[in-house]
């Protein structure tokens, strides 16, 4: 039973992606039932992506020693059965689909969308995980967007221009966290799978990630002002929008700021080629980096 738990990967989510459907929740003044019966449902849901992801990926998790080692993909270390993935992941899809009918017909049409794109994002065949910028721009969709104005329908609120503005924050913070993942895990992937990241290269996934999150600065200042929000919390918002892709990288951006150091010390002594050795503790900051993209 614990191994099949083991198979959510809750930590790797917990703190982060249940934001974005308690926003909707909020801002549309659901009251707390329903706020309390969107979050059980986006757990499932948010669960579910992550299951799901783990039961195509076994086949590919098997052959790298430290996803095995790691124990974050149980099926693929073979300490539980595919019959059983399937099983958990039946009820994980159930129990929401059951409790967005009670609350709204039109939020439940946005649950089953969000329901589809998780699949599509990891099933054989469609990958969108693989695909160049469809990744990004699914992964956005499946955890910023959809969550955001789900939620607000399902506690009976309406789809209006702020809302749609900040729901595209939200899909550019989606995307953010998925690009920051696949720099950090770039050499991880050559070779071994498709992503974004692996086709334009590191240093301009870096200015993609920035570029998004100059963008997401964008979008939260407009909303800030059509919702005359203080400009001590624009500012604030900002602040974090810009901090949160650097915190992602910081491992990535040490590196990149050793080798420049240990470039410059060798044209200083003339030294034709300067051997950059790792940054220490670079594994800690890869490994906890940016956790939060789905991978």
């Amino acid at each position: 039973m614990i191994d099949y738990l083991r198979m959510l990967r809750i930590g790797d989510w917990i703190k982060f992606y249940p934001l974005f459907p308690l926003a909707g929740a909020l801002l549309a003044g659901g009251d707390s039932a329903q706020t309390i019966v969107v979050l059980i449902a986006y757990f499932f849901m948010i669960s579910y992506a992550f299951v799901v992801n783990n039961y195509f990926d076994a086949d590919i998790d098997r052959q790298n020693r430290q996803k095995v080692a790691s124990g974050k993909n149980p099926l693929a270390a073979g300490r539980v059965d595919g019959r059983g993935v399937v099983l958990l992941m039946t009820f994980l899809v159930s129990v929401p689909l059951v409790l967005s009918i009670r609350l709204s017909p039109t939020g439940t049409l946005f649950i089953v969308v969000n329901l589809l794109l998780m699949t599509a994002y990891s099933a054989s065949r469609i990958r969108l995980k693989e695909r160049y910028l469809w990744d990004a721009a699914s992964h956005g969709l499946m955890f910023g967007a959809l969550p955001f104005l789900s939620s607000i329908l399902l506690v009976g609120g309406e789809i209006s221009r702020g809302t749609i503005l900040i729901s595209l924050l939200f899909f550019i913070v989606g995307c953010e966290a998925l690009i920051a993942h696949q720099i950090v895990d770039y050499v991880e992937d050559l070779g071994s799978t498709t992503t974004t990241v692996t086709r334009v290269g590191q240093k301009n996934g870096l200015l993609m990630l920035g570029g998004l999150a100059a963008l997401s600065v964008v979008f939260a200042l407009a909303a800030a002002r059509l919702y005359q929000l203080s400009l001590a919390v624009a500012a604030a918002s900002a602040l974090y929008l810009m901090a949160y892709p650097t915190y992602s990288v910081r491992g990535m951006l040490n590196d990149i700021s050793h080798r420049s150091s240990a470039e410059r010390g060798g044209a200083d002594r003339g030294d034709s080629a300067v051997p950059c050795r790792p940054v220490s503790g670079k594994r800690e900051l890869r490994d906890r980096g940016s956790r939060w993209g789905l991978r």
